[in-house]
């Protein structure tokens, strides 16, 4: 069996986290701590959208693989369709996030940004993610398959 197919999302998984995680290094928004470090690096949102990397490169894949087919079609659409929920989520949660800053007993959850890290990304973030997944798909086509 070609384990290809499996293993292509974790290593665009990989390289997307560790981009993202330098990127957070560098604005110095990473905990000193290890646990806190290692969360960062595994859970942690921001650009590029990981999520986007890894659905746009599969479907550059998809599209060297079966042309403008019907399965390029449906993938296609579920991509946009995740990408466009990534982006209204995000806009519900700053909302959500207003709200919460007016009320004194929960501005401490929202205070500490893991709320809004976890929940959606800006467009800005979809497309630095959907850049660098198609970027990772391209060099997949011409340098290994």
């Amino acid at each position: 069996m070609n384990y290809f197919y499996l293993l292509f999302p974790v290593a665009v998984w990989i390289i997307s986290q560790t981009i993202k995680f330098w990127v957070r290094v560098y604005k110095k928004n990473v905990p000193n701590n290890i646990k806190g470090a290692f969360w960062v690096y595994v859970w942690a949102g921001g650009t590029p959208s990981t999520h986007t990397a890894i659905l746009t490169s599969s479907l550059v894949l998809v599209l060297y693989h079966y042309g403008l087919s019907p399965v390029f079609t449906f993938a296609l659409a579920v991509t946009m369709l995740v990408l466009y929920d990534m982006v209204v989520d995000r806009k519900r949660e700053e909302m959500l996030e207003q709200y919460y800053m007016k009320d004194a007993s929960l501005l401490s959850e929202v205070k500490d940004g893991y709320i809004l890290d976890l929940a959606g990304h800006t467009l800005k973030e979809v497309l630095w993610g959907a850049a660098l997944g198609i970027s990772i798909g391209i060099i997949t086509i011409y340098f290994i398959l």
